[in-house]
């Protein structure tokens, strides 16, 4: 059951989780993960999903809002963005009581440049909303992908968003690079009509 205290999904995570149950990724062998939780608002959707379904969730994020510099075209920072959003609030501290119930989610507090997990890992689903820098979209591409079994979606959001072009940048050429291994993109409404872009692996 969502805690009463759980803070606000800025993605538009129920949309996701429709997606994941309508093609069955539950049935595919492996887990959940999302680089970039925020408050958590999003990974504890994704928790409930997983759980049903005896699945983990791993997490991906340094906590840290003043470490994302990244320039909106609007002329905000992303940390500017966390920081309205956190209201003074420590953004580790909102995230670990929004998840404090769920014993399937697994969190790694950390740059995820400095990530990799075990080449036995395996993802049915990865979503990339971390920094918003050209570099860490790519990087976190790569964190997830080679763990993808095959029929398993890995999204990035803020695409095609224009407060964030690196996100779509990175995004495109990275579709072009591994083109031969996509078969199929969806992309996905979400919250203040910005929309993800969902990639299924072949």
């Amino acid at each position: 059951m969502k805690p009463q205290n759980s803070p606000p999904d800025f993605v538009g995570y129920g949309n996701l989780v429709n997606f994941m149950e309508e093609r069955s990724l539950y049935a595919l062998e492996g887990d959940i993960i999302e680089i970039g939780a925020f408050m958590g608002g999003g990974t504890v959707k994704l928790a409930e999903f997983a759980g049903k379904h005896g699945k983990t969730v791993h997490v991906v994020d340094i906590f840290e809002p003043s470490l994302d510099q990244t320039m909106s075209v609007s002329g905000m920072s992303a940390c500017d963005v966390y920081e309205a959003f956190l209201e003074g609030h420590s953004m580790w501290e909102v995230y670990q009581e929004a998840t404090r119930q769920y014993d399937n989610v697994i969190t790694v507090r950390e740059d995820s440049k400095k990530v990799s997990f075990d080449e036995k890992q395996k993802f049915v689903f990865g979503f990339v909303d971390g920094c918003h820098e050209e570099s860490y979209v790519n990087n976190d591409f790569y964190v997830i992908w080679p763990h993808l079994v095959s029929g398993g979606v890995l999204g990035f959001h803020d695409f095609e968003y224009d407060d964030w072009p690196e996100v779509t940048r990175a995004a495109k050429k990275i579709i072009e690079k591994h083109k031969d291994e996509i078969s199929e993109m969806v992309e996905i409404e979400g919250v203040y009509e910005i929309r993800s872009l969902l990639v299924v692996k072949k």
